[in-house]
């Protein structure tokens, strides 16, 4: 299923698949909806299509990478545990934790895991976690720094 991100000005280019005739069209009306938007584009052409709305702000890159968290509380380690990174962007993280019992949404953790990449890199990074589905979270980076050898390599993990 195709794909399409919307632009800052709530509009969406759509490609046919069969035609590659490129069309945008203003989706303002789906903006608003909190979850996944799926729907079917007629092309001219005669072909019709699905396209999955995107409105997050960042790729999001889909993975399984084994890792470990560490919860934070009061600027003090305060449990810790294993977690699978389930997708990566810019700004953050979806991942499933092993135990969300005394989690909520605005604590602190901070993550270790490694990148499938060719370096194997190893990504340490604050997050705060801004929503709990079960045992898995979504979660926001910290900070993000340009010079930092985590947020580098996950700039280029995303590119590759």
């Amino acid at each position: 299923m195709q794909k399409a991100f919307v632009a800052s000005n709530n509009k969406v280019t759509f490609s046919c698949p069969r035609c590659k005739k490129v069309r945008t069209v203003d989706i303002a009306k789906y903006k608003a909806l909190e979850k996944a938007v799926k729907i079917k584009v007629h092309c001219p052409c005669g072909h019709s299509y699905p396209v999955m709305i995107e409105r997050r702000r960042q790729f999001r890159k889909a993975v399984s990478l084994p890792g470990t968290f560490t919860r934070i509380y009061n600027q003090r380690r305060a449990g810790n545990g294993t977690m699978v990174v389930k997708d990566v962007s810019r700004n953050g993280l979806s991942i499933r934790v092993n135990d969300s019992a005394h989690m909520k949404a605005g604590d602190i953790l901070e993550v270790v895991f490694t990148l499938d990449d060719t370096k194997r890199s190893r990504i340490e990074k604050e997050v705060i976690i801004r929503k709990i589905v079960g045992y898995d979270l979504g979660t926001e980076f910290t900070s993000i720094d340009a010079g930092n050898a985590s947020d580098k390599a996950i700039g280029f993990y995303l590119m590759g």
